[in-house]
């Protein structure tokens, strides 16, 4: 048997947690309860769970595809690169300087593929912008695009993602840098009559930037949203504002790679670009601080950040969310009879059945040896809440097919519904959570109902 089906799971109804009607589903057929299996589904893909698309998401994908490649096509054919782009190097002399700066360009950026992390494993953050803004700003809106489309491409992505899905991705990346290119350009006009040029010259790499993130925001956004099938108010949890700070980071982190490309040399950028690389492990160094390095989700801490941000969500819309305290039944043994190293692969293969039957507006952690909690947004009622959760606990339930034996382990899961009232602090919350598992397990596993069924924590926990 493959690794893949060491992690069968059923895949996560998207639709079930609609605001339009939480707790009905609107597909076809009764609305899954405690009794309905589901389909199974196997996936093993380290930073994106495989979840089949719709048609509505194939014709979508399709579209972006055609316009990205007919524009970049569009403004290769009419747009010339600007000179500033040409590699001045005794190495490309008799040759053509400004494809040797676009290949130079192009080859540099991707080193952004060096930094890459999961946005709840349901798409992926990397470090490219810095050089396709760079090149806008020195070549124009054809050596943008054409560094968007050539250096975002990674192994990973080949590797785990259909090769149309690539091709759009790129298409759409490489519309949105012509785009941006053209915005900077219009940017920089206009701010040249009034200020300084260097500062001119930001001016129009904030432009730029802005524009082609906002095309690759708006793209994913709707993406996500099709194949998640989440709510506008879902949809902007995925996004909050840090991609804010992090667009105005990196315009600086273009504006002097091209500023040091022109006046120092071809060298420069590249000294740049590990500085910055250094810079930002350190930052995911501290990012890595809030989440468990076995299982790679949260931690404890990290889970807290989260629900305490969750919390004031549930405040301000009144839309409920589920808390869940789970720990494994039969762990233990599996430990003792088969050693530490097979207990620390089951604990893997735990923390990814539950990434991939929950959704990206979901928040799961590994909280101890063998407790994780996880956070469902969206839940209105308890029949919804008793479903999500009895989906997870079957989940759980499948086998593991190690190397060569099988193991079973089972679930105990603690229910908070967190509707608006009370208000309890968040630690009683998860002490409310951690109380309902406990009777779960010594009635023999399952899901049980915290008898304080609905609560809010309270702002200042």
């Amino acid at each position: 048997m493959d690794a893949t089906s060491r992690r069968a799971c059923p895949e996560p109804d998207r639709q079930e947690r609609d605001d339009s009607n939480l707790g009905q589903d609107r597909r076809s057929g009764p609305p899954p309860g405690p009794d309905v299996r589901g389909d199974l589904t196997l996936s093993l893909q380290p930073l994106i769970p495989l979840v089949r698309p719709s048609r509505a998401l194939y014709a979508f994908t399709g579209v972006s595809t055609v316009v990205g490649l007919l524009v970049l096509a569009g403004a290769t054919l009419t747009v010339p690169l600007a000179p500033a782009i040409a590699l001045r190097a005794p190495e490309v002399v008799g040759r053509d300087p400004t494809a040797a700066g676009l290949l130079f360009w192009t080859l540099l950026g991707l080193t952004g593929s060096l930094r890459a992390s999961s946005l709840g494993g349901h798409a992926v953050l990397t470090f490219h912008l810095p050089f396709i803004v760079a090149a806008m700003l020195l070549g124009g809106p054809v050596a943008g695009g054409w560094v968007a489309f050539v250096s975002t491409i990674e192994l990973r992505e080949i590797r785990e993602v259909p090769w149309y899905g690539v091709l759009a991705n790129h298409a759409t990346q490489a519309l949105a840098a012509v785009l941006g290119g053209l915005a900077a350009i219009a940017a920089l006009r206009l701010a040249d009559a009034w200020v300084a040029p260097d500062a001119a010259v930001l001016v129009g790499a904030l432009a730029g930037a802005i524009a082609f993130a906002a095309v690759v925001i708006a793209h994913a956004a709707i993406t996500i949203s099709m194949r998640e099938r989440l709510t506008l108010r879902e949809m902007m949890m995925v996004f909050d504002g840090s991609w804010r700070t992090t667009i105005a980071a990196e315009c600086v982190v273009a504006w002097v790679l091209a500023f040091v490309y022109q006046a120092m040399g071809w060298w420069a950028p590249m000294v740049c670009v590990v500085l910055v690389l250094l810079v930002w492990d350190a930052h995911d160094s501290g990012e890595r601080v809030a989440h468990d390095e076995m299982t790679g989700l949260l931690n404890r801490h990290g889970f807290l950040a989260r629900l305490s941000g969750a919390v004031a969500g549930v405040r301000r819309s009144g839309v409920s969310s589920l808390l869940i305290m789970l720990d494994l039944d039969g762990f233990k043994q599996v430990n003792d009879q088969r050693g530490h190293a097979a207990g620390d692969e089951v604990l893997q293969i735990v923390g990814e059945r539950l990434r991939a039957s929950t959704r990206i507006t979901d928040v799961v952690a590994r909280v101890g040896g063998d407790e994780f909690l996880l956070l469902l947004s969206g839940v209105r009622d308890h029949a919804t809440a008793r479903a999500l959760a009895d989906r997870i606990h079957r989940c759980l339930e499948e086998p593991i097919v190690m190397a060569d034996f099988e193991v079973r382990v089972g679930s105990s899961l603690g229910l908070v519904f967190i509707d608006g009232r009370p208000m309890v602090s968040l630690p009683r919350l998860i002490a409310e959570a951690d109380r309902a598992m406990y009777a779960a397990k010594v009635s023999g596993g399952g899901v049980r109902f915290s008898r304080m069924a609905s609560m809010t924590p309270t702002p200042t926990a």
